[in-house]
């Protein structure tokens, strides 16, 4: 049945990463209902990811602590949570509400609220509580299910490329930092991020260093380190192992300032990760290191990245579950350096690696 909507919500809480690949639902979603109001509600530390996004009239902050190591602080206990949110979505009065979250709580939350078309994936049992399910599907990339909570209502998919939006003053930041290094614009900037939200998803830090200690030897190259304040100590470890003259940002540029810096860099070089993501929708090639994720669900989106991955009886499994990541430690330096060196040879093609 057509939905026929001028108050829309997008329920996609949590994680940056999955803000990032929300993007090409919400932009097709807007062309198709260009004058519905449409609120995203999502978790305020992701949320900065998607500022500037023209498809969304307001983002409803979602604070709820979960497991992920970046979530945002809330005071409020489980149950207080779940009531202030159902009484938030009820006194909207929403016409319909896509539920890109597959948790059952998630979709009791729209239809305890009364919202009329109910829209979102068959998982956790929760299809009585929609009235519009769509299969969830393993096998295809995490981008392509979100497209189908529009293909289930024969919305048209006119495009499905990821976009960000960089505020000027995260650009103007960016280059004044690089500059006051003396970077220049020519520089090739190579940025490595070896920050996960979870423990079994971490390469490790002296097999980072080795791989930079390759390509430094071969080319002038910049390093620009990237993660939260907590960050930090990783790159020191990394920087204990070179020197490799770093430019250790954690703390010093903001998740949206990351965007500006991204589009500023040549090459991402880092784990299965948030940040990942937006390097990719920044428009820069991207070599990720995975291991218990499935790549083809949540590898980097579009053209012109790689994934190193060892392929284990166990996978994928549930990284939060892991207690070895043997998957990661099989992935070994040569792995890496082989693919950094097409990869940079693909963007400075003087570079001789010896």
């Amino acid at each position: 049945m057509k939905l026929l909507a001028k108050k829309i919500l997008v329920m996609r809480y949590r994680f940056i990463g999955d803000t990032v690949l929300t993007v090409p639902f919400l932009r097709n979603l807007r062309e198709a209902y260009p004058t519905a109001h449409i609120d995203l509600m999502l978790e305020p530390f992701s949320a900065q990811v998607i500022e500037g996004c023209p498809y969304v009239d307001r983002v409803i902050p979602f604070a709820f602590k979960t497991i992920h190591r970046y979530s945002s602080p809330t005071k409020r206990g489980r149950l207080a949570a779940y009531l202030h949110y159902w009484r938030k979505i009820r006194s909207e009065g929403y016409d319909a509400a896509f539920v890109l979250k597959r948790s059952l709580s998630s979709a009791l939350l729209v239809w305890a609220a009364g919202v009329r078309r109910r829209i979102g994936f068959a998982t956790e049992g929760r299809a009585v509580l929609l009235t519009d399910s769509v299969p969830y599907r393993q096998d295809q990339h995490e981008v392509e299910n979100f497209l189908d909570c529009l293909r289930v209502l024969d919305i048209p998919i006119r495009s499905t490329a990821l976009e960000l939006w960089p505020a000027p003053e995260g650009e103007k930041k960016v280059r004044t930092l690089f500059s006051e290094v003396g970077w220049k614009a020519s520089d090739l900037k190579v940025v490595i991020h070896a920050s996960a939200s979870l423990p079994a998803k971490q390469w490790p830090l002296r097999r980072f260093a080795e791989v930079m200690k390759v390509i430094k030897a071969s080319h002038s190259v910049r390093f620009v380190y990237t993660g939260a304040p907590g960050d930090t100590g990783l790159y020191k470890e990394i920087e204990g192992h070179g020197p490799f003259g770093g430019l250790n940002l954690c703390g010093v540029t903001s998740l949206r300032d990351n965007i500006s810096l991204y589009r500023e860099a040549d090459l991402f070089f880092g784990v299965d990760s948030g940040p990942m993501h937006m390097a990719a929708a920044a428009g820069i090639p991207v070599v990720a290191l995975f291991g218990p994720t499935d790549e083809r669900k949540w590898g980097p989106w579009g053209a012109g990245h790689t994934v190193i991955t060892k392929r284990l009886s166990c996978h994928p499994c549930k990284p939060h579950k892991c207690r070895d990541n043997a998957c990661m430690k099989q992935i070994s330096t040569e792995d890496a350096i082989e693919v950094m060196a097409k990869k940079i040879q693909e963007i400075y093609p003087k570079v001789l690696y010896h």
